[in-house]
């Protein structure tokens, strides 16, 4: 083969993803302080990739605003064996330029830089950073090299637009297998090959699986949460889990991700990336109690004010802002007040009041998100393993909320959503 600058690398199947993208080519990504779209793996198989994603949905790579159907990488004939990616053909619209910026990051690896042109001839460079196909870079992409490349710029779909930190892993030597305590919700797969026109159930074969954390730690435009326009499917129903259509194989107790994924009555998928991810502390959170259906209020600006549950208006008072202070623990705070979640008198005990407080990192000031299982979690208050915030003993509107030792009742079970 030629050197890549000067010959391309060809697939002669068709690019129909409908994606669209919020980072500019050849930038680092990812949303201030020179956050680069994704790191270098890590060193050790046992190791994930952190990312951070930010492709949404909302246009497409179509012949009117994704890359043209004129020249080069095209919506009809996509990365095509006669033109392909080259720094000759390919005039690509700004829409086309995002998406293909997603491709090469995850094709190719750091160091690597492709260069098309836009609609007005400008250069664009195009580098590579995670390296999932490097052999495309001077060579064909066989389906194999089609799938590793789809799976990765699926994982990378926000359908918000909204830059949210990842954590990688699958059985990608570029990934790797690994968990971290900085990303604990495992939220789901993807797999599928988009450069391709033959149908799965008369769709593009574009899918994911939930994980088994698909439900906690919701973080906007992704699994979990509301999305609108997503390019994939889940061939199970929307709360189809990976557990049941997928095989695991990955890290120490092969727990970690899924080495494979079968469609129902349809193909299988080998090359499967997973995503973990934790809440994203820039948004803003509503908590709900699964049997009121009443959210965390907080009821003055005052240190020590008590926590009541209302009706939810979308008050400030009634938004929370999630971060994770150590390994599992987090502070829950006030967007109004910029209070933090607390008990009265830093106490422990049954019926002690939930209040809110100047953040201290006290015992009291941590809690622990415990997914259930049914998209609600029960909170626990660090120093005491057992008690949870509950309503106490009534489910009025208004009602202050306190501590209670857990007993699996629903007035114990909280819904964590992203607040609208």
């Amino acid at each position: 083969m030629r050197p890549f600058n000067q010959t391309a690398g060809m697939v002669t199947a068709s690019a129909l993803l409908l994606l669209g993208g919020c980072v500019t080519p050849g930038d680092g990504g990812g949303s201030g302080g020179g956050v680069k779209e994704s790191e270098a793996p890590s060193s050790t198989s046992q190791n994930g990739l952190t990312s951070i994603n930010g492709l949404t949905s909302i246009n497409g790579l179509s012949s009117i605003n994704g890359l043209t159907s004129i020249n080069g990488l095209t919506s009809i004939n996509g990365l095509t064996s006669i033109n392909g990616l080259t720094s000759i053909n390919g005039l690509i619209s700004v829409e086309g330029q995002t998406t293909m910026s997603y491709i090469i990051r995850c094709a190719l690896p750091v160091g690597h830089t492709i260069t098309m042109k836009d609609l007005a001839g400008k250069a664009i460079p195009f580098t590579g950073q995670l390296g999932m196909a490097p052999e495309w870079e001077t060579g064909s992409c066989n389906v194999d090299c089609q799938e590793k490349v789809s799976a990765c710029v699926l994982a990378h779909v926000n359908t918000s637009g909204q830059h949210i930190a990842l954590m990688l892993d699958g059985t990608d030597a570029a990934l790797g297998w690994g968990r971290n305590t900085a990303y604990p919700y495992q939220e789901g797969s993807f797999f599928g090959n988009i450069f391709t026109t033959t149908l799965v159930n008369q769709k593009m074969p574009a899918f994911f699986c939930n994980g088994t954390d698909f439900d906690s730690g919701v973080v906007p435009g992704r699994l979990g949460a509301t999305q609108s326009g997503a390019p994939y499917i889940n061939p199970q129903g929307p709360t189809g889990l990976c557990v049941t259509s997928c095989s695991q194989g990955g890290g120490a107790n092969n727990n970690d991700g899924y080495t494979v994924c079968r469609i129902p009555g349809g193909p299988q998928y080998t090359h499967i990336v997973t995503v973990y991810r934790d809440f994203d502390p820039a948004s803003q959170y509503k908590i709900c109690n699964r049997m009121s259906g009443l959210c965390l209020t907080s009821t003055n600006s005052t240190v020590g004010g008590q926590i009541i549950q209302t009706n939810y208006n979308s008050a400030s008072a009634q938004k929370w802002k999630i971060s994770q202070s150590a390994a599992g623990k987090y502070k829950v705070v006030n967007a109004q007040t910029g209070l933090s979640l607390d008990t009265a008198g830093s106490r422990t005990a049954d019926t002690t009041s939930i209040v809110q407080a100047t953040y201290a990192n006290t015992g009291t000031q941590q809690w622990k998100f415990a997914p259930i299982g049914d998209g609600t979690s029960f909170f626990k208050v660090q120093p005491a393993a057992t008690q949870s915030m509950s309503f106490g003993y009534s489910s009025a509107g208004n009602n202050y909320i306190q501590l209670q030792t857990y007993n699996y009742n629903d007035g114990q079970k909280w819904s964590v959503l992203i607040a609208n």
